[in-house]
């Protein structure tokens, strides 16, 4: 099985590569999806928009819960798929044990800050005193799973480090039924609302953290963290550091971004925060196929990096744009044919869907850069680049999105609320293609084909 692995990673045609290492990513990520959609599509039957909105403004959290975990995750994952492409192995394992035990730490510190927080997070979000209640209760019960939620997100982001993106996909699949499951029970047979769905989110968490600790102990991973690897260095946690920060600097921007988009909703009603909440999710099915491509393609180009194929890299990033852009084709053809209908799957308040279908037909200038932009940003990540993944990852939903959003909604209101994410998302998409065209030129090798997008050749799509 380990050959297998590092077979993959190292000689296997580049399209069949990504398509094996990212379609269980892929799979994974609307897995993620339909946890997301699960919650609301069941408050949602309940005909409260107060509800939904709760859970919209509640959002940030559960970003800044994967942010925490990705510091460790995604930083340790980049380290790790480095040392795979090395040979390291014993580096390797001590990485991803010191990244564990130090996720543990953060999730219970996360845990009980948050609780502590609430009121003040509440007050800054601008929820209104018929959404507080309600979105107080969904939080305090999702900040006590702290502990179960960051330990399944860092270990699914480690094993797919290592190319176990099957493994990743059975973990998040678990946490999800689980969840869609139980939602139902609590929610409706035990008539406990939104505190129901965050029970049954806490639940399904804990099943899927414990099944990955469970698979690591099964032998069947090339990197196994345990306690005899636990030796906590300073160059371990410089690389984690590295990149694990400027990764998750982009959700922690995210959270603030969306925080501060939630608070300029509240001035326009509650029906607009419950429609921003809604449309939001359902884009999510286009952002985490980009997510999952880009996930599948980053071990790829982390593994060629270490080894000083730069060849191979490259072509793994071309060719993952092309796939990239290609689902993007489809995705923005659905979202903009049937925005409302998509919408009132989840609610059928008239105000919620005229307000939700207006986000989504902005949403959709998205899609192209944003497909284009997360393996930018993957590749970025994966081949160390902390400073530049750094700029991307503070610009995308802070340092251009947010000063967007004052300057748009200004001058054109809500419309200008919601068309601020598609212009912060072309901007960066932008300056992620220059810094990863700049690297990829400068780098050296023995085939002196240059980085170019344009290029991209039959053979790329063939994996010959």
């Amino acid at each position: 099985m380990n050959k297998e692995k590092i077979h993959v990673l190292e000689s296997m045609p580049v399209t069949r590569a990504i398509i094996t290492l990212s379609l269980p990513s892929i799979l994974s990520m609307m897995v993620t999806v339909l946890y997301n959609l699960a919650d609301t599509f069941y408050i949602g039957k309940l005909g409260d928009p107060d509800l939904v909105a709760a859970l919209s403004i509640s959002m940030p959290l559960f970003t800044l819960q994967m942010a925490t975990a990705g510091i460790f995750g995604h930083g340790g994952g980049s380290y790790v798929s480095r040392l795979l492409g090395r040979k390291d192995y014993v580096t390797a394992h001590e990485t991803a044990t010191t990244a564990l035990f130090s996720m543990a730490i953060a999730s219970v510190i996360f845990g009980l800050l948050g609780v502590f927080g609430i009121p003040l997070y509440l007050k800054i979000v601008g929820a209104s005193p018929n959404i507080y209640p309600h979105a107080y209760k969904y939080m305090f019960w999702i900040l006590l799973g702290t502990p179960f939620t960051m330990a399944k997100f860092a270990q699914v982001q480690l094993l797919r480090s290592e190319g176990a993106a099957k493994a990743a996909m059975v973990i998040l699949m678990i946490g999800t039924i689980t969840n869609i499951v139980l939602d139902p029970i609590f929610i409706f047979g035990f008539k406990m609302g939104v505190t129901g769905a965050a029970v049954a989110t806490i639940i399904g968490q804990a099943f899927a953290s414990l099944y990955a600790f469970y698979y690591y102990r099964s032998g069947r991973t090339l990197i196994t963290p345990k306690l005899k690897y636990l030796r906590p260095k300073l160059e371990t946690y410089k690389q984690i550091f590295y990149i694990g920060i400027p990764s998750s600097l982009s959700q922690i921007t995210l959270a603030i971004g969306n925080t501060v988009s939630y608070n300029m909703a509240s001035r326009f009603g509650d029906a607009h925060i419950a429609a921003m909440g809604v449309a939001g999710r359902v884009f999510s099915i286009a952002t985490f196929v980009f997510i999952g491509t880009s996930v599948g393609t980053q071990a790829l180009i982390g593994f060629n990096y270490g080894a000083r194929n730069y060849t191979r890299m490259k072509k793994v990033i071309r060719t993952a744009m092309l796939l990239s852009l290609s689902y993007g084709a489809g995705l923005t053809l659905i979202f903009a044919l049937l925005p409302e209908t998509l919408i009132s799957i989840f609610i059928q308040d008239h105000a919620v869907k005229i307000y939700g279908a207006l986000v989504l037909q902005a949403y959709v200038f998205a899609i192209p850069t944003a497909s284009v932009g997360m393996i930018l940003m993957s590749s970025l990540q994966a081949m160390g680049k902390a400073f530049q993944a750094f700029l991307v990852a503070i610009s995308r939903q802070g340092v251009i999105y947010i000063p967007l959003l004052y300057i748009l909604t200004h001058f054109f209101g809500f419309q200008g609320l919601v068309l601020a994410m598609p212009g912060s998302d072309f901007l960066t998409t932008s300056m992620s293609f220059f810094f990863v065209l700049a690297i990829v030129r400068k780098l050296k090798h023995d085939d002196t084909v240059d980085f170019d997008p344009a290029k991209l050749e039959t053979s790329d799509l063939l994996g010959t």
